[in-house]
């Protein structure tokens, strides 16, 4: 008799946005399935792109009755970027809300919430009530501990002090009680994707998440496809004689994207492509940038959100992607995964995980983060390195692929569900 397959509701609120949410809504769903468990992806309104998921998906707005005008509430608040932060949290509540009753509906034995965070509260809030509900909630970032890139970001823009202030508020240590008698009633088990991030989770709220921390870092899958260097860049306008850098992804509010151009202006020779969107920082986009630092001419810009399909394109026509983030950035730089299924190698700033990662797998080159006249000097140590040894750097990233594939990923998933299932 074959044992019962894990049935699964993965739930990822933000995937109708840039940035890794819709990736890891269609990959790590679909890994999971392939790996032998029963998953089911509920999303608030799809994915961006309507990339295609492999499981069988789920929205919001069939759900909820008497919520609906906080449904278009939140579709209403996401026109503007200073009332976005407010969208996202309806959108994390009422996702999770409709969560919670399709468990008791359709019974689940798994809530799978990617990225918990910044509204870590809420389903602690939502499980107050509830007995024997299991949860895996994965953190990506530091946003909740310190030092954080927000506070940076705030300096830099006062307007995002009301989103600092929700934070703030949502996270506080006045909601401990709730937290503990959810824990109490429930199972919970929270996943980061690397050591530092899973130390810094240790002393949330005083501790109340002790013994419920793990790591778990991220996966990668293969390129769906392989494109010649000579066949992207023509797709993409770019000279095929000419060193080529990529700068590629959502601008948060970790990357710095401003010393890239810094390092690349006095150099003639170097060509820049851009590919992502500017998110909560247009003033920062690529196209502004281009403009300030007189690159016209040597930059190819797309300041919007790049599908899954012509993501390719940009990583094959890349001799090396720049992985710049500023000082204060600690959490995981899902782009160097990015870099390592499409074997392209890396120009990394020296942050944390970061450096260890590139240091450890011999994937590129380092500079000091923020220092454009140490990325200059990186780039121009990558020029200047033999076909031998960029080959080399390209079969590391194979390397780096294999030691963190996606398969291995939903393997460990799913032995964490059976360890939760067990309780």
């Amino acid at each position: 008799m074959k044992p019962r397959r894990i049935k699964v509701l993965y739930v990822c609120p933000f995937a109708h946005y840039p940035g890794h949410p819709p990736e890891a809504a269609v990959s790590e769903t679909r890994a999971l399935a392939q790996a032998g468990a029963e998953v089911e992806l509920l999303t608030f309104c799809g994915i961006i792109g309507g990339a295609e998921v492999k499981v069988p998906q789920l929205t919001v707005l069939p759900y909820i009755n008497v919520t609906i005008p906080l449904y278009y509430l939140a579709n209403f608040l996401r026109k503007w970027r200073y009332t976005r932060r407010l969208s996202m949290f309806l959108e994390t509540c009422l996702t999770l809300a409709v969560a919670v009753r399709l468990k008791r509906k359709l019974n689940y034995d798994i809530i799978h919430l990617r990225d918990g965070d910044p509204f870590l509260f809420i389903p602690f809030l939502l499980s107050l009530l509830l007995r024997d509900y299991n949860w895996v909630i994965s953190l990506i970032g530091d946003n909740l501990t310190a030092p954080s890139p927000l506070l940076t970001a705030l300096r830099k823009d006062f307007r995002l002090f009301v989103y600092i202030i929700l934070l703030k508020l949502v996270n506080s240590n006045l909601w401990k009680p709730i937290c503990r008698r959810s824990l109490a009633r429930n199972h919970f088990l929270f996943l980061t994707q690397s050591e530092s991030i899973k130390q810094g989770f240790k002393s949330y709220m005083q501790g109340v998440l002790s013994g419920k921390v793990t790591c778990l870092p991220l996966g990668v899958g293969e390129a769906d496809k392989v494109i010649s260097k000579e066949e992207a860049r023509r797709y993409l306008g770019l000279p095929k004689d000419k060193p080529v850098f990529l700068s590629f992804g959502f601008l948060h509010v970790g990357k710095d994207l401003e010393t890239i151009f810094r390092a690349l202006k006095d150099m003639p020779d170097a060509f820049l492509l851009h590919g992502g969107d500017s998110g909560f920082s247009p003033e920062l986009s690529s196209t502004n940038l281009t403009k300030k630092y007189g690159m016209l001419d040597r930059t190819i810009s797309r300041d919007c959100y790049i599908t899954e399909e012509e993501k390719p394109y940009y990583f094959f026509a890349a001799d090396a992607i720049i992985l710049s983030y500023t000082r204060q950035f600690s959490s995981t730089a899902s782009l160097l995964w990015e870099a390592c299924r499409f074997r392209t190698p890396v120009i990394a700033s020296d942050n944390g995980q970061l450096r260890e990662l590139v240091e450890a797998f011999q994937l590129g080159l380092l500079f000091t983060a923020q220092d454009a006249d140490s990325l200059r000097e990186a780039i121009i140590r990558f020029i200047s390195l033999k076909p031998e040894e960029i080959e080399r750097l390209k079969a590391n990233c194979h390397r780096f692929s294999d030691e963190f594939s996606l398969e291995k990923w939903a393997q460990r998933c799913l032995e964490i569900y059976d360890s939760l299932l067990m309780k």
